[in-house]
């Protein structure tokens, strides 16, 4: 009976957690459109998108906490990349990284309706299916941290089902940091795969912590490949995360 119960919670707080979301992201719905019609409210788009995150992890009983390695510079521009084990992390990003920042995400995305406003504006598709639509969005993230624009990417290129094993990662941020020499943040995710498994609805959710870890800047210029910095990278996450989870 306990079993069944915790079941039903768990369903039920997953419904009542996309709901806020939903309802939340409607009501703030026209001023993202005003925001989002000029590239210079771009950075008052992303403070609002925290805000709505901030809103629903309040109502829906969700507490994050950040430490950090060390202190970010607001003035520089950084590719953030982290583990991604659920749909929470990209809420968390938005919620929990003190700084303007541009997610890199997979285009499919910029045909979601509503949504798609985002990915058509403030963030940048990345097409993987066909190598002239690659180099472009290569070419638009590289415009963006050279005018000063801070990146956001999940490097797996998806949500992992293997927990604790992260995804292998693609390289293309990685490549981006190297011939720009911009400086590599990784962020360790710990506790949104047990919030919100997977896609959220298949096993439910539950309230609790979502702690995060943002770790030193690594530096593309200490490294002699790309295949040398993409492993340093996948290491500082996977061994963070299953130092805090296991």
């Amino acid at each position: 009976m306990r079993k069944k119960v915790s079941r039903v919670f768990r369903f039920a707080w997953a419904f009542y957690f996309f709901l806020c979301f939903l309802v939340f992201f409607l009501l703030f719905y026209p001023i993202f459109l005003f925001f989002l019609s000029s590239e210079k409210r771009y950075p008052s788009a992303h403070k609002l998108r925290g805000i709505w995150g901030k809103i629903i992890m309040l109502l829906s009983g969700l507490r994050p906490s950040t430490e950090y390695e060390v202190e970010l510079d607001k003035n520089k521009t950084y590719i953030f990349f982290a583990n991604h084990f659920s749909y929470l992390d990209i809420l968390s990003l938005n919620v929990q990284i003190p700084v303007y920042f541009r997610f890199l995400a997979k285009s499919e995305l910029a045909s979601i309706p509503l949504f798609k406003i985002f990915f058509r504006t403030i963030d940048i598709p990345v097409e993987r299916n066909n190598i002239k639509g690659a180099f472009a969005s290569f070419e638009n993230a590289r415009v963006a941290a050279s005018a000063g624009d801070s990146l956001g990417i999940f490097p797996e290129g998806g949500i992992g089902t293997t927990v604790p094993v992260m995804r292998r990662f693609k390289t293309g941020a990685f490549r981006l940091a190297m011939e720009n020499n911009i400086q590599l943040i990784p962020v360790t995710i710990v506790d949104n795969w047990k919030r919100l498994p997977g896609g959220g609805f298949e096993s439910g959710g539950t309230p609790g912590k979502m702690r995060m870890y943002v770790h030193k800047p690594i530096e593309p210029a200490e490294f002699n490949s790309l295949e040398e910095l993409t492993k340093h990278a996948y290491l500082v996450i996977q061994e963070k995360f299953n130092a805090l989870n296991f």
